[in-house]
């Protein structure tokens, strides 16, 4: 007896692991429909893209300094001619440039977005502050005692350092007139950075810079992100982590778009070719064979690698970033995954699909008239006496699909890969 029930035992726990990997495999195939679904639109209507020009606008809300950043060569974000960092536009002009299409670029390297803020911000202050040092050296004679004065400036200009060795240097100018011109710059530059009160740190242009800027808000931002830096390099690093901070942010909202998309998706096909977890999991655990039979294709796609494989290929259509000449050519071959993955549920002969047949004929206690995937059982004047209760599991298979697809395949292949393996 004891033996008996042992066997039993080990009979039920082997149907339920059948069940569970039959399930599973069902929603996998299920899942990679829905992450090609989703990178199709998301490709098509430039959604990554779209993200992270809404996480440009959060984080610079001048418009004049958002469309300079938006057509930099680095950057790109619209198809438009580059606006120098330095060239005056109006607001309205501005604005005209951030309406441009919308350019295929997903990523900017956090490095890169400084080096464009930086530019842009300090463009008018070293004009301000050095144009007339810069001006006065280009002007004087070719030779070595110009090529030692601009050296001298550019690392005044990049870094507001060197001021010091430029003063005294310029004791050493042979020509009297560019030596009293250069030293009357110096000394108004002084003047200037004592009234900005930041002394002579590394970063002193940019924070002239962005005393310039109109915008009071992106003004405050900036004021408050550079407060704590000393110099250049801080200054790099607070707007970087600024960026950072934005782009975290970004993308979880992404993240969450293309879970409601997923959700979406999963929902539509669910609904129209009848992908009903509980009804599934019903019949594999109410025929042995089928269900064996299910078992057995889910782990030989697993050990074989061809399951890993397809998901593989589609995650990896979806992290790509497809330029313009070739979204067509790839959205062919997603379609056609697509398609190939719903023939493979299609094989798999389980209670997909949906059908209509009148069992008038039939008495109402007939084991027909409880069938989920005929609709005829769920008008109420067919089926009086049940079609309630149907409508109700049916919309629990269903909602359970759609939050398991939602999950994405890569998640319930490490589940399956874990049951098969033990």
């Amino acid at each position: 007896m004891r033996r008996w029930q042992q066997q039993w035992k080990g009979l039920g726990l082997t149907a339920i692991i059948e069940v569970v990997v039959g399930v599973v495999f069902v929603i996998i195939l299920l899942s990679i429909v829905v992450t090609e679904v989703n990178t199709l639109f998301a490709r098509a209507t430039r959604l990554r893209a779209r993200n992270l020009r809404g996480a440009i606008n959060s984080l610079i809300a001048d418009p004049v300094i958002r469309a300079k950043v938006y057509t930099h060569p680095l950057i790109q974000l619209v198809k438009a001619d580059a606006v120098a960092p330095s060239q005056r536009i109006t607001r309205a002009e501005a604005e005209k440039i951030a309406r441009r299409p919308i350019a295929s670029v997903d990523y900017i390297e956090p490095a890169t977005f400084v080096d464009v803020m930086l530019t842009t911000v300090k463009a008018e202050s070293d004009q301000r502050l050095y144009g007339a040092l810069i001006n006065v050296v280009n002007g004087m004679p070719p030779g070595p005692e110009r090529r030692g004065l601009r050296a001298m400036v550019q690392r005044v200009v990049r870094g507001g350092q060197g001021t010091t060795e430029l003063r005294n240097s310029l004791r050493y100018v042979q020509d009297r007139r560019y030596r009293a011109a250069l030293a009357d710059i110096v000394s108004q530059l002084d003047e200037e950075i004592s009234q900005l009160g930041a002394g002579h740190t590394g970063h002193i242009a940019l924070l002239a810079g962005v005393r310039q800027v109109e915008d009071s808000q992106l003004r405050n931002v900036l004021a408050t992100v550079l407060s704590s830096a000393e110099n250049m390099q801080a200054a790099r690093g607070n707007l970087e982590g600024w960026f950072n901070s934005a782009m975290v942010r970004a993308s979880a909202a992404y993240t969450a778009k293309m879970k409601v998309l997923s959700l979406i998706v999963a929902l539509c096909f669910a609904l129209l070719i009848n992908i009903d977890t509980l009804h599934i999991a019903q019949t594999l655990w109410e025929d042995p064979t089928q269900r064996a039979q299910i078992s057995d294709t889910a782990t030989y796609s697993l050990q074989s690698g061809a399951l890993g494989e397809q998901i593989g290929e589609a995650d990896e259509f979806r992290a790509s970033d497809a330029e313009d000449d070739t979204q067509l050519e790839d959205a062919v071959e997603s379609g056609a995954a697509i398609v190939n993955q719903l023939g493979d549920l299609e094989a798999l002969s389980l209670p997909i699909g949906w059908k209509v047949q009148n069992l008038a004929h039939l008495p109402a206690d007939h084991h027909s008239r409880s069938d989920p995937s005929n609709l005829w059982n769920y008008l109420p004047e067919n089926n009086p006496d049940g079609w309630t209760g149907l409508l109700l599991m049916k919309l629990l298979g269903i909602a359970a699909t759609v939050v398991a697809a939602a999950q994405g395949a890569p998640f319930w292949f490490g589940i399956v890969n874990k049951v098969v393996r033990r």
